[in-house]
């Protein structure tokens, strides 16, 4: 083999440090990706974790209220029954109240994400503070009602307001065998 001459030698030289560093850039590249894809991997592992963490969290508050749906759980009847004892119930909690009910309207039984449900439109008329006192007598929470909807207005009168409300109560369907 010949020897090789001065620029010869330069250039395998030149030749060797491009291939040398070529090959350095390339384990660069390929140890950045490792890093940040374990990077990655990690912080996908501890949004798991927190995730997770945040389940076992509401589980843990959600027993409470499982605890006491069971212990209180919604009456069991028909929809046409829920609809008259629904509207029966407010007919004379706004009477009670001093309130006056000027339009009323069933709304079919629907399920809902809660459970299955009557629904009754009404529109009142009287002083604030039978609408709160209508309310209060609305709202209990082992009666299994809600009121979704309430727009209070003034009336011509001042002391007086109109009620725009809705009403739902939740119960659970009767059986072909019974309650």
């Amino acid at each position: 083999m010949r020897k090789l001459a001065t620029n010869e030698l330069r250039l395998l030289i030149f030749f060797c440090a491009a291939i040398f560093l070529a090959l350095n850039l390339l384990a660069l590249r390929a140890w950045t990706g490792a890093r940040s894809s374990l990077a990655r991997d990690l912080e996908a592992a501890r949004s798991r974790i927190a995730e997770s963490q945040m389940w076992m969290d509401g589980a843990s508050g959600i027993s409470s209220s499982h605890e006491w749906i069971k212990a209180h759980p919604p009456q069991t009847s028909t929809p046409d029954a829920a609809s008259t004892g629904l509207l029966q119930l407010t007919r004379a909690a706004a009477e009670d109240a001093g309130l006056k009910v000027t339009e009323e309207n069933l709304l079919p039984s629907a399920a809902t994400a809660a459970g299955d449900a009557v629904s009754l439109q009404a529109k009142l008329s009287g002083p604030f503070s039978g609408v709160a006192k209508f309310l209060f007598a609305m709202q209990n929470p082992t009666a299994w009602r809600s009121v979704p909807k309430l727009i209070i207005r003034s009336d011509a009168e001042p002391p007086n307001v109109l009620v725009d409300m809705e009403v739902h109560q939740y119960y659970l369907p009767a059986t072909q065998n019974g309650p």
